[in-house]
């Protein structure tokens, strides 16, 4: 391989220290980031302390207060003239003093609450309200605290008025204003800001000197200091500060107030911002210094590493050229790696390209090379007949694998494949998968030569092969469709000779047929039945007709074959014929005929206890989990007793079968219910059959009825049959009577039971109550048979 410029790489050991370099960096804007936390800490702690102290201060200053005017109010109180004007009724004398004792004491208000509730001392009926409502207070003992009077917060404080017995309570309340406030701000030792604050509602606070709500994210740690007695971090006022809120007592129930002490965060913080910068510049300086030697030694790092990224991406493009490395590191390590890499790259690209366009097996081109080759030779041809597309199938090579095994089947693939490569040696040859094989013949002889060519090819496949000591005689179908008659593309060509090729095998395999649109007009059609089948289950547009089976001995109404049929929204009534085998096909016979095993035990169990109902099960619902499921729930949900249920299947069955099988026909049994083979006699080993399985019942053939009349031995089969059952305990039925005649041989045959036109048509659920209320008509008919014999 071609050389890239050589690389010097150098040790990465040499550059540990740019690593420590980072790590101190971290660890110094980690140690910066802690200092400042913790400056923040102790600075809160500060304040908080202070506040709380300031909040004791500011406790001493209300109890001096409130002693101060409750001490002038009990000397009044126990003035003689005071009591005696107060007792009988001298509101002018008791306003008097008030006044007077007010004024001494600067109080705003100055009343007396007699024992009774009127308020003396005051006009005003807006205050006379609010201190009216101070009775029960007082009434309670309590002699001081803050009540909301007049629209303000005010500090109350009261003396009892004893002559000798209780008449009333002195009352003085002085306002809660700015200047004691400021008075107790300048009695701290920080600028801190206080206020009064009172309740608004549940969780709910107003400025007591303004009236303003506080903000609802400050309101909440407000509340939680008042129960815990903490500082707390709240925006207040706009500013972020650091709070604490001590209770006051309130006068009246329900009611709340606090002082609220607050202190600027920045305030508190200021003395430290010297050191915080300090820290942050050297963080800094530290970090420009990392960051200079990490850019200088990366310089020295990155430069191999670049160089590979460079070949990386050439790689990616498919340019395998490699480094030429000096030197025994870790880069030198790694462009040693790199290039053993891409040495493997492209031998594993060589070795891609070959299974993506060849077949492991048998070493011809593939699905994906045949589509370019086949879409390549139209797309440089001009119109005409370019090319014929032949699609090849094996018959009956699952046969083969399943009875030898997939080596030998493997085996066979690679054998058969040779013989296509020799016998279209001018030819592109194909596998597309499995035992599906295509031959690309280009038209230069004429469509006569693609005849030929198939002839051959089926000569070819058709001769023996001794594989493992066995010898084998394989064959083969073709289909076959002409560019631009059948397609102007792979994809379309291949799809219409497959439509051929199915032709083919339906015409008896081992030959060829030709593509036709009328093949690919049944497709469509096929595909259509498909779709609308899959509604139909969806929409419930099936329907179940019910044909009686005839006891010729009694001369009555056995059993009725349940017969499925579909009402389609367009087509009408469609037969069976037309749509079950695409349902087995499709699987979808499986849904359909759980939901034909579950209406045809609901219609059965109205029905005569004597009367059976017989249900046809498709070798598909046997290979398929869940039948007994199936047929046990419905007898379940209908209440059908299981000896009136029979099981009609045919000899697919066992064609396809296994052990699992006849273990579910013996379970089934157990149980009761009826086992019937169907279609008998038409089969190749029917009589083996018997040996496996002791049935109820054996379906004789409508084309042994149809012949009975007309064909020499056809009436000696059928007696045959009769005898055989009899012999070992098995009822039969004929199938498809249509004649008296027909009816009075098998009468003398000693035939169980007939179903046919003769005796009644497929009839819908509805109608078939009426049979049961007309036996005597099939009676007379069978008994006319019976005299005929």
């Amino acid at each position: 391989m071609a050389l890239l410029p050589e690389l010097q790489f150098r040790s990465l050991s040499t550059r540990l220290a740019v690593l420590y370099a980072g790590l101190f960096a971290g660890v110094l804007f980690a140690v910066s980031a802690l200092f400042s936390i913790s400056v923040q800490e102790i600075a809160r702690v500060q304040v908080a302390r202070q506040l709380v102290a300031s909040g004791a201060v500011y406790d001493r200053l209300w109890q001096q207060r409130t002693r101060q005017m409750q001490d002038a109010a009990q000397l009044l109180a126990r003035d003689f003239g005071f009591r005696e004007a107060s007792a009988t009724g001298d509101s002018a004398t008791a306003a008097s003093a008030l006044a007077n004792l007010k004024g001494r004491l600067n109080a705003n208000l100055a009343v007396v609450i007699s024992a009774d509730g009127r308020v003396i001392g005051i006009e005003q009926p807006a205050l006379r309200r609010d201190i009216a409502r101070l009775w029960d207070a007082l009434d309670s003992g309590q002699m001081s605290g803050v009540a909301a009077i007049g629209g303000r917060t005010r500090q109350v404080a009261a003396a009892p008025i004893m002559a000798p017995t209780l008449t009333g309570w002195i009352v003085f309340a002085s306002d809660i204003d700015a200047r004691e406030l400021r008075g107790l701000e300048k009695l701290s030792a920080i600028p801190l800001h206080a206020g009064v604050i009172v309740s608004a509602g549940p969780g709910r606070w107003r400025d007591a000197a303004d009236g303003s709500l506080l903000a609802g994210d400050v309101a909440a740690p407000v509340a939680d200091s008042l129960d815990k007695h903490e500082a707390f971090n709240a925006s207040i006022g706009g500013t972020a500060s650091i709070g604490f809120a001590k209770s006051l007592p309130a006068m009246v129930a329900g009611d709340r107030a606090a002082l609220l002490l607050s202190y600027s965060r920045a305030e508190a913080l200021a003395a430290y911002r010297p050191v915080q910068w300090a820290m942050g510049l050297i963080a800094l300086l530290g970090l420009i210094v990392v960051i200079v030697a990490t850019w200088r030694t990366a310089r020295r790092i990155t430069e191999p590493l670049e160089r590979l990224d460079e070949a990386a991406e050439r790689l990616a493009e498919g340019d395998y050229r490699q480094l030429a490395v000096e030197g025994r590191d870790e880069l030198a390590r790694l462009a040693s790696g790199f290039n053993r890499m891409a040495r493997e790259i492209e031998e594993r690209e060589q070795r891609i390209t070959h299974l993506a366009f060849n077949d492991v097996l048998t070493g011809l081109a593939n699905r994906s090379m045949f589509h370019r080759h086949v879409d390549l030779l139209l797309e440089r041809s001009g119109s005409g007949d370019l090319l014929a597309l032949l699609c090849l199938d094996l018959d009956h090579f699952k046969t083969v694998n399943d009875t030898m095994g997939h080596g030998v089947g493997d085996q066979l693939l690679v054998a058969l494949a040779a013989r296509l490569r020799e016998t279209a040696r001018d030819c592109f040859v194909a596998r597309l998968g499995g035992d599906e094989f295509v031959v690309v013949q280009p038209l230069v002889a004429g469509r006569l030569s693609v005849d030929r060519l198939a002839q051959e090819l089926i000569k070819a496949v058709a001769r023996p092969i001794e594989l493992e000591g066995q010898q084998i005689t394989p064959s083969t179908s073709i289909g076959i469709s002409f560019s631009p008659d059948d397609g102007i593309d792979a994809a379309t060509l291949l799809r219409n000779a497959d439509l051929a090729l199915y032709r083919a095998k339906a015409d008896g395999r081992g030959t060829y047929s030709f593509f036709e649109e009328s093949l690919n007009a049944r497709a469509q059609e096929r595909r259509q039945v498909e779709s609308d089948l899959r509604l139909a289950i969806v929409r419930g547009e099936f329907e179940l007709h019910f044909q009686p089976l005839f006891d010729l001995e009694k001369g009555l109404i056995g059993s009725f074959e349940a017969l499925i049929r579909w009402n389609h929204p367009t087509r009408g009534l469609v037969s069976p014929l037309d749509f079950i085998p695409v349902a087995e096909d499709t699987g979808m016979i499986v849904p359909i005929g759980a939901w034909v095993m579950r209406e045809a035990c609901h219609q059965a169990a109205s029905w005569p206890d004597h009367v059976r109902v017989a249900v046809n099960v498709s070798s598909v619902q046997f290979h398929r989990s869940g039948l007994s499921e199936t047929i046990l729930g419905a007898l379940a949900a209908s209440g059908l007793a299981p000896h009136r249920l029979e099981v009609e299947i045919t000899e697919s069955i066992f064609l396809e079968g296994s052990e699992a099988t006849l273990k579910l026909l013996h379970s089934l049994r157990s149980l009761g219910i009826r086992i019937a083979l169907d279609d008998f006699g038409t089969g190749y080993s029917s009589l083996s059959y018997l040996q496996s399985f002791p049935f109820d019942k054996l379906k004789i053939d409508r084309s042994f009825i149809q012949a009975l009349l007309t064909r020499p031995g056809a009436s000696a089969v059928v007696r045959a049959i009769t005898d055989l059952a009899r012999a070992l305990g098995m009822e039969t039925t004929a199938e498809g009577v249509e004649e008296t005649a027909q009816l009075a041989e098998l009468y003398a045959h000693g035939c169980s039971s007939v179903q046919g036109f003769l005796l009644s048509k497929p009839i819908a659920a509805g109608e078939v109550a009426a049979l049961f209320s007309e036996p005597g008509s099939f009676g007379a008919t069978i008994e006319r048979s019976a005299r005929t014999a």
